[in-house]
């Protein structure tokens, strides 16, 4: 089977590509396909270069197309440059509306000269896969959403130029459209956005055993012994509900609920922000920072935590949410929002073994937070509520690549 991967520069693959050695960190759904796909089919793996987004970190600059062959992958790569093969006088507007006129001249001809059986793109390239699915049907389309945010819905009926062009190739004659479950309300939104003939697969992502590494960060040495631990995982983004999370600690010790200790684990461009609003308040004491964590050490820092917060606006079903789970976390969550679609399936898969919150209420978490710091035993009861309930739905990451593989496997059989 030819394979042709297509999906933007992901920053958690920039190190490797870099070093030209494979040790992704990040996107383990990304980087886990890649590696079977590498080592399974004839396969072109392209990677475009888009500079800049909400949230998104890029050490990528340089101006030129890449062919790489990378220490611990079968095949090359191609890198596709972004902006920056444009000078920089023309503005950051042009050179955007620039840079994807040319990647996609750029990777549909290499597409045709690949001649694949299956082209697997990510939302980052829709609109090549757009195209390609609506001019000629010798090669299979896969469309892969990672998960909805906001501007894909507002791309399914906004009246801007962007949207609707977003709009249109959402509606396109995919042969397949695969999600990701991670609570954002995939659901819902395939139903508004996709043509209601397109085919479409929503998986949960998986999660191996968590083990133990004897590499500990020493900032988990100075960890309070005698207070309860209260972790946060995820990037310090609004959206991720940073800000929520950190007001409400700064509420209980406000009001001398001193026995607590706050673990934040993460970066984003609301760091220093969010720094110096403990700063100011005088708190500093009660939070420990580690900007980033080696996939090794995540057992390790569920181990030292009694209450794990995620309060993410967009779903929560999210791989970090998931190791929570898979270490059987007393865990805070948001309430489901039904308009959207987001977090009703997480509501279904852990019923009551999690407290849930509203999204944007600090004071209400503040609530949740005092019930769980002064019983112990309600913690230990919802740890093992939730280790009985993840057995209906958790799966090794083995197993949900396999799936995925399969899939893609079958749709081209059956048209061969």
């Amino acid at each position: 089977m030819k394979v042709f991967y297509l999906t933007r520069l992901f920053s958690g693959l920039e190190s490797s590509f870099l070093a030209k050695k494979w040790s992704p960190t990040g996107v383990p759904t990304i980087y886990r396909v890649i590696e079977k796909v590498d080592k399974k089919y004839d396969t072109c793996f392209v990677f475009t270069v888009k500079d800049f987004g909400h949230g998104y970190f890029s050490s990528w600059y340089d101006p030129n197309d890449r062919i790489l062959s990378i220490n611990g992958l079968n095949h090359d790569v191609i890198i596709v440059s972004g902006i920056n093969f444009f000078p920089k006088w023309l503005g950051k507007k042009i050179r955007t509306i620039l840079r994807e006129v040319r990647q996609i001249i750029l990777v549909l001809y290499k597409i045709y000269k690949f001649k694949p059986d299956l082209l697997y793109c990510d939302h980052a390239n829709v609109i090549i896969a757009a195209i390609l699915s609506r001019v000629q049907k010798h090669t299979l389309v896969v469309f892969r959403v990672m998960g909805v945010n906001q501007f894909m819905r507002t791309s399914v009926s906004g009246l801007k130029i962007h949207h609707r062009i977003y709009s249109w190739a959402y509606r396109s004659p995919f042969s397949l459209v695969i999600c990701t479950q991670d609570g954002s309300g995939v659901e819902k939104w395939t139903n508004q956005a996709l043509s209601i003939n397109t085919r479409r697969e929503i998986l949960l992502n998986g999660i191996d055993s968590l083990t133990k590494s004897d590499d500990i960060d020493p900032k988990f040495d100075n960890l309070p012994t005698n207070k309860v631990i209260i972790m946060f995982i995820g990037k310090l983004e609004e959206y991720k509900g940073c800000y929520e999370f950190v007001q409400s600690i700064l509420s209980l010790v406000g009001n001398q609920n001193t026995a607590i200790h706050a673990l934040i684990i993460g970066s984003g461009t609301e760091e220093e922000k969010i720094v110096n609003l403990i700063k100011d308040s005088g708190a500093i004491k009660f939070f420990t920072f580690v900007k980033s964590l080696p996939h090794s050490q995540i057992f390790h820092a569920h181990s030292l935590c009694d209450i794990y917060v995620s309060m993410n606006h967009l779903g929560n079903l999210s791989n970090a949410n998931i190791e929570a789970i898979q270490s059987n976390d007393c865990m805070i969550i948001p309430e489901s929002q039904i308009d959207r679609g987001i977090d009703e399936v997480t509501t279904l898969l852990l019923g009551n073994s999690v407290i849930r919150v509203p999204i944007k209420s600090p004071d209400k978490l503040s609530n949740a937070l005092l019930i769980l710091i002064n019983s112990k035993s309600k913690r230990e009861a919802m740890s093992r509520s939730i280790k009985k309930v993840k057995k209906n739905f958790i799966y090794s990451w083995e197993d949900r690549i396999n799936t995925e593989l399969s899939i893609l496997e079958k749709l081209v059989r059956d048209v061969s």
